[in-house]
């Protein structure tokens, strides 16, 4: 896996001890090894912003949610296993968790036809999309849900804050939307099967994968279009096209300015077709791919409130008392505080010896 110009500093998080607290000791925490290479971290704090449905997605399919099965095999303890997953490989000091408004939708409303391919989810998915925040935030993991918007506006907001913070941000999804939000301080961590199998987004990924920078990922799936969507992009306009036409021009608008050369990089049906399209905003399947492709940047966020500030030992307690023991250490080690550094000799506030 290629080295990422984001991060600079090797993170040392998942090795930590934690604390004994006051009083009886419960059973021992102990962090387990990073599943796959650790994403290397920046000198300042790093915001891990996950796109919780993708999340719940991912561990639903891959636990059965047939009923009688162990703790362990559940998707409840796949989405907590694979948070923690996530968090051992990022290394995070903020967590927020958005989740889609299940009232309604703000695209949907504006056009009825956005999403409307999808098959209705399984019960026990929504089951687990149901429980989900409650049991983050009982971990005390930051969750927000805003209504009308998606979890894809929540993180693209978390990253616009992180950044105007100074801080960095991690954006774990399986969502390639969020390809649009790749800056030198902001990296997607794609999901897929396994975290072995996530793959790191940069600029310089996406440039060397698809041939478009980050600030033209929208209009390159808007030409393309998203099946999974249900968007059809621009008839004939396939990946290598809408990547051609963005290297030859930096926006559609412009290469809608030159009509001959926007002829000759798509040719003369495919060009026209788009200026066609363009023509009429009313009913430009392009401009209405931008729209609905287009995620919030500026949702409310409090960032200092996705400060991990849970005590890792009522972290294991609650587990345990879920039925899901096997969770204990990750977890607390993932999501819990962590252990205040003693100060450097000869500080002022540092104890005798």
């Amino acid at each position: 896996m290629q080295a990422l110009s984001l991060f600079d500093v090797e993170s040392a998080a998942g090795t930590a001890t934690l604390p004994p607290p006051a009083g009886a000791l419960p059973a021992a925490v102990v962090p387990r090894a990073r599943a796959g290479p650790p994403v290397p971290r920046p000198a300042g704090p790093v915001l891990l912003a996950v796109d919780g449905n993708s999340l719940a997605h991912r561990a639903f399919h891959a636990y059965s949610a047939v009923d009688g099965l162990a703790a362990d095999r559940t998707p409840r303890h796949g989405f907590l296993a694979l948070l923690a997953a996530v968090c051992d490989r990022t290394a995070p000091e903020g967590i927020v968790v958005g989740f889609d408004c299940r009232d309604r939708s703000e695209r949907r409303d504006r056009h009825p036809e956005y999403k409307a391919n999808r098959a209705p989810k399984d019960p026990a998915l929504h089951a687990l999309l149901d429980e989900a925040p409650a049991l983050l935030g009982a971990l005390g993991v930051a969750v927000v849900v805003v209504e009308g918007w998606e979890a894809d506006d929540v993180v693209a907001s978390a990253a616009a804050h992180a950044e105007a913070a100074g801080w960095r941000c991690v954006v774990a999804t399986s969502d390639r939307d969020a390809f649009a939000l790749v800056s030198d301080r902001t990296l997607v961590l794609r999901l897929r099967s396994g975290m072995d199998n996530a793959i790191e987004v940069t600029p310089r990924r996406l440039r060397a994968d698809l041939g478009v920078e980050p600030r033209q990922y929208v209009e390159y799936a808007a030409l393309r279009g998203d099946v999974s969507d249900n968007l059809p992009g621009i008839r004939g306009v396939g990946p290598s096209k809408a990547a051609a036409l963005l290297a030859a021009y930096p926006t559609v608008a412009a290469a809608a300015a030159d009509p001959l050369g926007c002829r000759s990089v798509l040719g003369r049906a495919l060009g026209q077709a788009l200026l066609d399209d363009l023509a009429d905003p009313a009913t430009s399947v392009f401009r209405r791919n931008v729209e609905l492709m287009s995620v919030r940047r500026d949702l409310p966020l409090d960032l200092e409130a996705t400060r991990r500030s849970a005590d890792p030992w009522q972290v294991a307690e609650r587990l345990r008392a879920w039925g899901l023991p096997g969770l204990t250490g990750r977890m607390a080690v993932a999501v819990g505080m962590r252990p205040e550094a003693p100060p450097p000799v000869g500080d002022a506030d540092a104890p005798p010896f």
